[in-house]
């Protein structure tokens, strides 16, 4: 006993586009991870700016993105 050709050929593509929704799957997890990284990378560099920003002005501050003025809520900032 064996399949059809419509059946073998129905079965082929069958396979074929779960081969290739997997290597899409597979693509998609690389550049997910790639993202991860990047987005890891950028947190690092975050927090040394912190660490740098907290050693020259203090714990307490807050940063006005609009302006860049530095205000610290206990009024102990730290003299650049």
């Amino acid at each position: 006993m064996k399949l059809s050709k419509k059946q073998l050929e129905n079965l082929s593509d069958i396979i074929t586009r779960r081969d290739d929704s997997l290597k899409a799957v597979g693509a998609l997890e690389m550049r997910k991870a790639q993202q991860l990284n990047g987005a890891y990378a950028v947190e690092l560099e975050y927090e040394e700016f912190k660490k740098g920003m907290t050693e020259k002005y203090g714990e307490d501050v807050q940063i006005d993105m609009q302006t860049g003025e530095i205000v610290s809520s206990s009024n102990t900032l730290k003299k650049a």
